[in-house]
């Protein structure tokens, strides 16, 4: 018996009616019945009763029936068996990203042209509107000595009695990494897309750009922290007024793997909406230094 008769066999038991069967099965009446008499002949005992309109299955044909919706489920859950791994393959990049300390990134880093395809990706991100209301600002290698200058001068204004270490390690946060951006986040006056649309957007174009800098083979951070917040140094950046500094992006070669990754259940970020009962909201933690 052909594989293509089994389809047809079980739509006319669940339709128990040539035309609508014939229907599901995308083919003429005349076709079926003819595909149904081959699966007989092919058995070698009829299937169905003779006459119409459909006049049931015989005991043989709801025997094969019986046979083929336990073959057609065996291969269903086979193919689901095959597609599995290959479901988790295809995103086991996303799966594979980790953020990446800048003690643990070294040369090469990415060269301009790499950087261009991770704001490719950014551009890619959804964007309700097209606005792009964030952008990246690049640091040359020339000028990393100027931007450590510009945080130590924010760490002393920050905390003026800071020791001679942690002014150095200020200074080493613009100068340590093999390339370093600056995230920042630009909404634009417009009634049609709130301003949480788009920060929802510049958190999708900042989540493809780390992916891609993931799919060109490099590590990747954003930190943010009190710097962030300081009027003085983001003016120096180029901020403005309606502009805020997301973070600064670290990017090099992994030289020394991160620890694994947390697992997270799925069902602490994951429910079911059921009309009616209002969501328990779980208690965000504080905002941390070091995140993306």
């Amino acid at each position: 018996m052909e594989q293509d008769h089994l389809p047809r066999l079980l739509a006319l038991h669940r339709e128990q009616d040539w035309a609508r069967a014939a229907q599901a099965c995308r083919m003429s009446p005349d076709g079926l019945m003819e595909a149904v008499q081959a699966a007989g002949q092919a058995y070698g005992r009829a299937l169905v009763r003779p006459g119409t309109p459909f006049q049931g299955f015989t005991p043989e044909g709801e025997q094969v029936v019986a046979w083929a919706r336990e073959f057609v489920d065996a291969v269903a859950t086979l193919e689901r068996c095959f597609a599995a791994p290959k479901k988790k393959a295809a995103v086991a990049p996303l799966l594979a990203r980790r953020s990446v300390s800048p003690k643990r990134l070294g040369p090469p880093g990415p060269d301009a042209g790499d950087i261009d395809l991770m704001v490719e990706a950014a551009l890619c991100a959804p964007d309700h509107g097209g606005l792009h209301p964030w952008r990246f600002l690049v640091f040359p290698a020339d000028r990393r000595d100027r931007l450590a200058d510009l945080f130590a001068q924010e760490k002393l204004r920050r905390d003026p009695l800071a020791s001679r270490e942690d002014v150095r390690r200020a200074r080493e946060h613009a100068t340590r990494s093999p390339a370093l951006l600056a995230f920042i986040v630009s909404p634009k006056a417009r009634m049609r897309v709130p301003e949480r649309e788009q920060s929802l957007a510049a958190g999708a174009a900042l989540g493809n750009f780390l992916n891609a800098a993931q799919q060109l083979g490099f590590g990747a951070i954003v930190l943010s922290g009190e710097r962030c917040f300081d009027p003085a140094l983001c003016a120096e950046l180029g901020l403005g007024p309606a502009e805020y500094l997301a973070g600064f992006i670290s990017l090099g070669s992994v030289v020394a793997a991160p620890p694994r990754r947390k697992a997270v259940p799925l069902d602490a970020v994951r429910s079911a909406w059921t009309p009616g009962e209002p969501l328990a909201s779980k208690a965000a933690g504080a905002p941390g230094a070091a995140h993306a």
